[in-house]
């Protein structure tokens, strides 16, 4: 799975450079938690083996969201995300797009 960050933040945040951000700083873990969830999400090669990793809570929005889907990073955090279905004709997920990184209830 090919992932792309659609903010920059986010992808700086994920190669461990979380000192411009002081929210992310001052946070270690949570940025830890971030990376691996990241990597989680490249290691899947379908979508459907999201709903397999209970600890993701993966789930499609609705509402003003609707079109996005999220998982946890932890019970505060979430990764909000878009899934970008493969060219060529199958019914896979080739890249998902990075859209934020948020807290759970803001949005």
């Amino acid at each position: 799975m090919e992932i792309k960050f659609v903010k920059e933040y986010l992808k700086h945040l994920y190669e461990g450079n979380a000192n411009p951000y002081k929210e992310y700083k001052s946070n270690p873990q949570l940025v830890k938690q971030y990376i691996n969830t990241i990597n989680k999400l490249k290691a899947i090669t379908k979508i459907e083996q999201l709903y397999q990793l209970k600890s993701l809570h993966y789930e499609k929005k609705e509402g003003n969201l609707k079109g996005v889907s999220a998982v946890y990073v932890n019970m505060q955090y979430r990764i909000l995300f878009t899934e970008v279905a493969s060219t060529s004709g199958d019914p896979t997920i080739d890249i998902i797009e990075i859209e934020e990184l948020s807290k759970h209830y803001e949005n």
